[in-house]
């Protein structure tokens, strides 16, 4: 029980978040009125949280592991021009979007081998998987758009279920099935152990060589997914997408209970932390901020964030 409580049921933090939110909420209704509650602003709130909500998932299962990812941004990036510019040059949507799966994994799989295998620290290795793929994109795009996608495409994104948009129920599905198997799957559970005490994990005789490979796997893996959503959202692949994106996926995981020392991370408190990050983007725009103020406010409260979970590491170490 304490292990699901951990991975996926609401705690006290969780409650907490919602509560907050919930305040949030109250005070720019009753300030801003109907410009705030307008369904329009709503959905333009929830309709971009599909993709930092699949980036904060997955940034989850890194922090477990007591590590960092900021590649996440430039994987969705790449992994999103990879199959535009497949689907451009007249491949079939399916075989596309299964290798950009594919790149995405690759990618992590990278990620988790330079880490565990060569022991190179999780900052680094992902500080240049960043910089290579986001570099890589932009040679393969001189910087232009790809555009001209096909409308099979386009609709995965921007359909609906119910009146729900298709990318936020396909979101939501993923974050509700890897809150399931986080709790049910062995290779998962063990991830919690290795982020909490790498060493008692080797003693114990848990592979955490291939679990930290499953873990930044997996991130990567879901910033391909959401490079795919966004490319088939907007249209088109560009170089640019993603930028600042790993910013808020850490804070919102931090936000959401996830501990930066590992061996802690709760995906319905990452769902809110991700919820709550936005809205506080939103309330600032709200009052005539400017939108470029976006991961400058992400920054300030992953830094709140990290104070507060070292606070916490403090008081359980006492």
């Amino acid at each position: 029980m304490s292990l699901k409580k951990k991975a996926f049921l609401p705690g006290s933090r969780s409650i907490t978040l919602i509560l907050i939110i919930l305040v949030i909420f109250v005070c720019m209704s009753i300030l801003k009125g109907e410009l705030f509650y307008a369904a329009t602003n709503i959905s333009t709130i929830f309709s971009n949280l599909s993709y930092d909500l699949l980036l904060a998932c997955g940034m989850t299962f890194v922090l477990i592991l007591g590590g960092i990812d900021l590649s996440v941004g430039s994987v969705l990036a790449f992994v999103g021009i990879v199959v535009t510019m497949l689907l451009h040059d007249g491949t079939p949507i399916i075989p596309s979007i299964f290798i950009g799966l594919l790149v995405a994994l690759l990618s992590g799989a990278v990620n988790g081998i330079l880490i565990s295998k060569i022991h190179i620290a999780p900052f680094v290795s992902t500080l240049a998987t960043m910089s290579v793929l986001r570099g890589a994109c932009y040679v393969l795009t001189s910087g232009f758009f790809i555009v001209g996608l096909p409308e099979s495409y386009i609709s995965i994104a921007r359909g609906s279920m119910l009146g729900i948009p298709n990318k936020i129920v396909i979101s939501l599905a993923i974050m509700g099935f890897l809150g399931i198997i986080s709790t049910k799957h062995i290779l998962f559970k063990q991830m919690y152990y290795v982020g909490d005490n790498p060493r008692t994990a080797y003693l114990s005789g848990i592979a955490s060589s291939r679990t930290i490979i499953l873990g930044y796997s997996v991130c990567s893996l879901l910033a391909g997914i959401a490079g795919i959503l966004m490319t088939s959202s907007f249209g088109m692949g560009q170089a640019s997408f993603g930028i600042g994106s790993e910013m808020r996926a850490i804070a919102a995981a931090v936000i959401g209970g996830a501990s930066m020392s590992g061996g802690e991370g709760n995906f319905i408190g990452t769902a809110l932390g991700v919820i709550l990050v936005a809205l506080v983007n939103n309330v600032f725009i709200m009052f005539n901020g400017s939108p470029n103020w976006s991961t400058a406010i992400s920054g300030i409260m992953l830094l709140v964030a990290v104070a507060l979970d070292l606070l916490r590491t403090r008081e359980k170490t006492r």
